[in-house]
């Protein structure tokens, strides 16, 4: 035999057989088939270099003749050959197994005894523990002398096959044939004794020796593992971002409490029995918050104490050393890591919840004190009703940029390939957001880049989208403020008016809508607060805040301002 077939053919061998010692036994070893453990009979070699009896490689291939699409293959290597009729024998393997026989006729092939075995304790036995005497190969239980008796008295446990008691049951031994386990069957993910695969049931099928299935199992758990870890990190990385947006939406949260708050301190009279209901609501408005995003959080911390423990049972896996023990773990924990593998990771982190304003506008009945304290009320109610706009990409022209979160727009020199829609500007570089107002007061707060020419406003959803006459404040549907050429100038329905000689441009505006009362304010907040223009208007349609920017420089840019 070559060197390859004489390394190849040792571990398709039983565990056993490894313990012998005498020479004479440990050349039998090397001289018996890997499927039938006997000396061979006339053996034939593969292409690949393994050695078989013709009689066993025969039964492996179910006699199927040249003909068929599907060439077997080496049970021990896997590779393809043109079947048993082009095997040639193996005479030099003949002739050594001639001289063997010859000079050690008298060998008793029977492996000796294995090391002592480990105690094995009864499985049913509960209120003290009694030495079993067999093992049940089908029920996977050890059994007492008594316990034995009960089962072999069911008649359908009858046929079942008992051993000598074995610590691990079902992971060495065959439970049909009591014979060691040393094949793997890829097709239907069951190991096989050497009498299992002889007899042909797996024909066909991909079966491999346990060695091989050992090394392909270790790759595949090796390649979830790094999916795995990969995953993990993702996770964690979520939940670090979760824990920041948490803590500054809470940042949020307080800000609001303590402007609210020092709005009403100078309500002497009236505020002292609002202050307090002020707080409970804040407070049980907060609670709703965290409770919303520990909802978020609580689904991401499973979803790592998932990966976490896929991770922790494949480790665990991959330092087991036994095959046969590697092997049953590999298949009690791939559900698990598929699971792992395939669960989907969440894109975003939780998002923030929005404060329920309406309900702590009703909880103080803001109404009941306006006439009085109108201008602290104003405040108070300015302050409770943040917006959170974004931008509607379906109406930006093509020359407009919109972030993914909808709230920053930029305009570029390149076209964005936007498809059409019949409500997109197409003649000026404009955009409107998708919130629009029927009624009451909104106020909400742009920024805009300090090298950028803009406009903005409000205007009817029926504003042309096409022409010139699509322009803000060039029709008789919107009103608009702009800052172009370093100058501030206002324009409705075509009739423009600029504002003074302001020669810096305003960084950030508030714009703040009095439907009912007919007024569009703005004003300039950064540093000290300034009235820039009032509109005054008769509101006969929804109104939708609108944008435009009229230069394509890096720091041309508007971003929409949410919460307080």
């Amino acid at each position: 035999m070559d060197g390859r077939s004489e390394r190849e053919l040792a571990p398709s061998l039983s565990p056993s057989s490894m313990s012998l010692s005498k020479p004479e036994e440990q050349l039998a070893i090397e001289l018996s088939c890997p499927i039938c453990l006997q000396l061979y009979s006339d053996p034939v070699v593969l292409p690949c270099g393994h050695n078989y009896c013709r009689a066993c490689i025969s039964k492996t291939t179910g006699f199927a003749d040249e003909g068929d699409k599907v060439l077997p293959r080496c049970p021990e290597c896997r590779e393809e050959y043109k079947g048993v009729d082009s095997l040639q024998r193996n005479f030099k393997l003949c002739s050594i197994i001639e001289g063997y026989q010859a000079a050690v006729p008298h060998l008793d092939r029977q492996p000796d005894a294995g090391p002592e075995r480990m105690e094995v304790f009864c499985d049913h036995c509960i209120d003290e523990e009694l030495l079993a005497v067999k093992t049940c190969l089908r029920c996977e239980v050890s059994l007492c002398a008594r316990h034995l008796l009960r089962h072999h008295e069911k008649e359908s446990f009858k046929a079942h096959a008992v051993v000598e008691p074995v610590t691990e049951p079902g992971m060495k031994g065959c439970a049909v044939h009591n014979r060691p386990l040393e094949y793997f069957c890829s097709d239907d993910m069951t190991s096989l004794c050497s009498t299992c695969f002889a007899e042909g049931h797996h024909q066909n099928h991909d079966v491999l020796t346990f060695s091989v299935a050992e090394e392909e199992m270790r790759r595949a758990l090796a390649s979830r593992i790094k999916v795995v870890s990969c995953r993990l990190q993702m996770t964690e990385s979520l939940l670090g971002k979760t824990a920041e947006e948490q803590g500054a939406s809470e940042a949020i949260g307080d800000k609001l409490i303590n402007k609210a708050v020092t709005v009403m301190d100078s309500m002497v009279a009236l505020v002292d029995r609002y202050r307090e209901r002020l707080g409970v609501l804040l407070e049980e408005e907060k609670g709703q918050r965290r409770k919303s995003w520990q909802l978020g959080v609580g689904a991401l911390e499973e979803q790592q104490q998932q990966l976490l423990d896929a991770q922790r049972s494949a480790a665990q896996a991959l330092s087991e050393t036994d095959t046969c023990i590697f092997i049953h773990r590999f298949m009690l924990i791939e559900e698990k890591l598929r699971r792992a593998v395939g669960d989907t990771i969440p894109s975003k982190i939780p998002t923030k919840a929005p404060l329920n304003t309406r309900r702590l506008q009703t909880g103080l009945k803001t109404q009941d004190f306006r006439s009085e304290m109108a201008r602290h009320m104003d405040s108070l109610h300015i302050l409770l009703n943040p917006l959170e706009l974004t931008f509607n990409i379906f109406t930006a022209h093509p020359s407009l940029l919109v972030a993914n979160d909808l709230r920053t727009v930029k305009c570029i020199a390149s076209k964005q390939p936007y498809p059409e829609h019949a409500e997109r500007f197409t003649s000026a570089p404009q955009v409107l957001c998708s919130q629009g107002f029927l009624s009451g007061e909104h106020v909400w707060v742009v920024e805009v880049g300090p090298k950028s020419m803009w406009s903005l406003g409000v205007c009817y959803k029926s504003i042309p989208r096409r022409g010139d006459h699509s322009r803000l404040g060039h029709n008789s549907v919107s009103w608009r403020l702009q800052w172009k050429n370093s100058k501030l100038t206002v324009c409705q329905s075509s009739s423009n008016v600029a504002l003074g000689d302001i020669t810096s441009p305003p960084l950030r505006i508030e714009v703040a809508l009095d439907f009912e009362g007919g007024t569009l304010m703005f004003h300039s907040t950064k540093g000290r607060r300034e009235l820039l223009h009032t509109f005054r208007a008769v509101f006969r349609e929804p109104v939708y805040p609108a944008f435009s920017i009229h230069s394509n420089t890096p720091e041309s840019w508007i971003t929409l301002q949410s919460g307080v």
